[in-house]
């Protein structure tokens, strides 16, 4: 049975001004968007974004490899009806990949320098970007966090606070953290992705042996801004593995 969430001041509050509906929104899906929705915050998240932090040019070379890699990945995904997926480059150094709500994913300086010139690497790192988006992990993560820390901040802040402030919500999107399943379930889908996209998946494997050698030089230990979001356990990369050699490509077209 579906469980509808108490529509208490505050969270109608937050409804209200990022003009959202409640109905019917998420049923049986764990989150209270719809792809309408998720579109929608998705366009506000970006807006901030692209505002705060310097986005490259898209018609440079970095910026056009990430767009041709993602289109045709997105060929062979399970695209979800609705989602305008779109590619683009952040010129931060920061090792990082950042999917949004409502298909746009945004790869960082850091993250094309150290993949460099493997397309491998980089088409299996945005699957796994993809398969965030395809599998509503960021709807379904946001909609718990909702309800529980940030739904109190919203009610002590005020609706003026957060009318004039949609800032908090993409900072929130933006250091949310996928529980361990969603992480497996977005490399079985962006492997998937790759694999019928006509990349080696091995790309992937390929970046976490980049990332121990980062770590081996740097001596600081494995923690570039992926690694803090994408966490890579030993649990992990076994589970990748396991599935480049079984060819389990289950996702996907």
């Amino acid at each position: 049975m579906c469980m509808r969430l108490k529509q208490t001041t505050g969270f109608t509050i937050l409804i209200s001004a990022l003009g959202l509906s409640l109905t019917g929104a998420g049923c049986g899906k764990g989150t209270l968007w719809s792809t309408k929705d998720e579109v929608k915050i998705g366009q506000s998240v970006c807006r901030e974004i692209e505002k705060d932090y310097p986005l490259e040019d898209p018609i440079s070379p970095d910026s056009q490899r990430v767009r041709r890699i993602g289109e045709r990945l997105v060929v062979h995904t399970d695209q979800r009806p609705g989602i305008p997926y779109s590619f683009k480059v952040l010129d931060i150094k920061d090792v990082n990949a950042v999917t949004i709500p409502g298909g746009t994913l945004y790869v960082f300086r850091g993250l094309l320098d150290l993949v460099g010139d493997d397309d491998d690497a980089l088409a299996c790192i945005m699957g796994h970007e993809i398969g965030h988006t395809n599998g509503r992990h960021i709807a379904r993560q946001y909609t718990k966090q909702l309800q529980t820390d940030l739904l109190i901040g919203i009610l002590a802040q005020g609706r003026s606070s957060l009318v004039q402030n949609i800032a908090g919500v993409t900072d929130e999107l933006i250091g949310l953290k996928f529980s361990r399943e969603d992480e497996y379930d977005a490399d079985r889908r962006g492997l998937s992705y790759a694999y019928k996209a006509g990349f080696d998946p091995n790309g992937l494997l390929h970046f976490f042996d980049k990332l121990k050698i980062m770590e081996k030089k740097t001596g600081r230990g494995p923690w570039p801004e992926f690694i803090l979001s994408h966490p890579v356990t030993k649990s992990r990369m076994q589970k990748a593995s396991k599935i480049i050699d079984t060819k389990d490509y289950r996702y996907g077209q």
